[in-house]
């Protein structure tokens, strides 16, 4: 009855539209007042403690670093390199919003920053091209999922600090997975832009290739320096982010001069803003989620499992299936919080290696991002794309289900997550 609580009061609270960071503390202060006799400042105390950390200073300062790289002419630089790179394929607008979407992820580290500044060069110009706008939103919000998987990762680092695993093996884990789905979406895109008759409109010119490079090279630069400092022992991955966005600073007012000194302020702002938003989320979820095991759920949650499921591959699929529906309804942040307690005891029974079972939750987790009625990427392409939600949906299915084989292939083949950790 008790889980019943608990659980019934986080979703009332989300279907009357209640913020899902006052929704985690409200549902655990329901059940706190019913079933236990525990002193309610410990609510503050589970919500400091939840945040003072100083490997999750690493994601406000990342979320600054993405707000800096949106602002400083690096998304546009990235996107002409990726035209120049494939815009000759079939559907080769398609394609560079996809692979400009990667690069992009590689630096931001977050789903709706990679939309925001891709699609609002990358919509636009499909749609001067022919492409159907909601078709190209499509892209774009399924291009956006990319960035929690390609390192550098919010959802990596935080499932990090949840499971005690290493942020750098979490960070590194997660690049070939992401470039194999990347590579998935791709193949299938070009071959609906095929069936469409969306065709390239140029020829690859090597020259121009070379060119664009040059003067994305700075912008390409950063993900080296973030992940060759952290790899290299040279820096912790909060020192990194804190490098990166120091670089962007750099680069926006001495390099590429496409911002000055006087706006510092309102992009570092609204970072704060978004930042702000996720650490309070954070907060929350580390109060639900000492509820969570105070009441034993994740505790009894394993036994069931292991008494009715003998492997650890359906296991690792009921999870899959589980948290696919989950983050129909859950932001990815607050639902990787929620669910890697509960889960990660009842891997570490199955033996599961806990990178490769962080790496899968995170990316079933982003597929939620693109989906229905809470996928934050779809709201974003909606609104740079100026195009409603209910054009867009459409267009989705055969995509998503390229990244549902992506995802069945990292499950069934470990390695593709753990090989890179190993070697490292």
């Amino acid at each position: 009855m008790d889980l019943v609580v608990l659980v019934g009061a986080f979703f009332l609270l989300l279907f009357l539209g209640i913020p899902i960071a006052f929704a985690l503390c409200l549902s655990a202060l329901a059940y706190l007042m019913l079933y236990s006799q525990v002193p309610l400042i410990i609510i503050a105390q589970q919500m400091l403690k939840g945040v003072d950390s100083f490997t999750l200073m690493a994601i406000p300062i990342f979320v600054i670093a993405g707000c800096l790289m949106q602002n400083v002419g690096i998304s546009r630089r990235i996107v002409d390199f990726a035209k120049k790179l494939v815009g000759w394929l079939p559907g080769g607008m398609a394609v560079v919003d996809i692979v400009a979407s990667m690069i992009f992820a590689a630096m931001t580290g977050a789903g709706a920053a990679t939309t925001a500044a891709v699609g609002g060069i990358m919509i636009p110009s499909m749609e001067e091209e022919g492409y159907d706008p909601g078709f190209a939103s499509a892209i774009q919000a399924m291009g956006g999922i990319f960035g929690p998987i390609i390192p550098p990762s919010i959802l990596m680092v935080l499932y990090a600090v949840a499971s005690g695993e290493s942020v750098g093996d979490m960070l590194m884990a997660g690049l070939l997975p992401g470039l194999l789905l990347g590579l998935v979406l791709i193949v299938v895109v070009v071959l609906l832009c095929v069936k469409k008759g969306y065709t390239g409109k140029s020829r690859f010119n090597a020259v121009e290739a070379l060119r664009s490079f040059g003067r994305a090279f700075f912008a390409l630069l950063a993900p080296l320096i973030i992940l060759g400092g952290i790899y290299s022992g040279f820096v912790t991955p909060t020192e990194a982010s804190a490098i990166c966005c120091f670089y962007c600073l750099v680069i926006g007012l001495f390099v590429y001069r496409e911002i000055k000194p006087k706006e510092i302020c309102r992009i570092v702002f609204d970072g704060v803003k978004s930042a702000a938003g996720i650490m309070l989320i954070v907060a929350s979820t580390q109060v639900f989620g000492w509820v969570i095991t105070r009441a034993g759920i994740p505790q009894t949650l394993a036994r069931m499992f292991t008494s009715s499921i003998s492997s650890p591959l359906v296991f690792t699929f009921a999870v899959c299936l589980i948290l696919l529906v989950a983050g129909c309804f859950i932001d990815a942040v607050p639902a990787l919080l929620i669910f890697a307690p509960i889960f990660c005891p009842t891997a570490q029974a199955y033996g599961i290696n806990m990178v490769y079972f962080g790496v899968v939750m995170v990316i079933v987790l982003c597929i939620g991002l693109a989906t229905p009625p809470v996928g934050i990427n779809l709201y974003v392409a909606s609104s740079v794309g100026g195009q409603p939600v209910h054009k867009i949906i459409p267009h989705l299915p055969i995509p998503l289900m390229a990244i549902f084989v992506g995802t069945l292939l990292v499950v069934l083949f470990p390695g593709i997550v753990t090989f890179l950790p190993s070697v490292l």
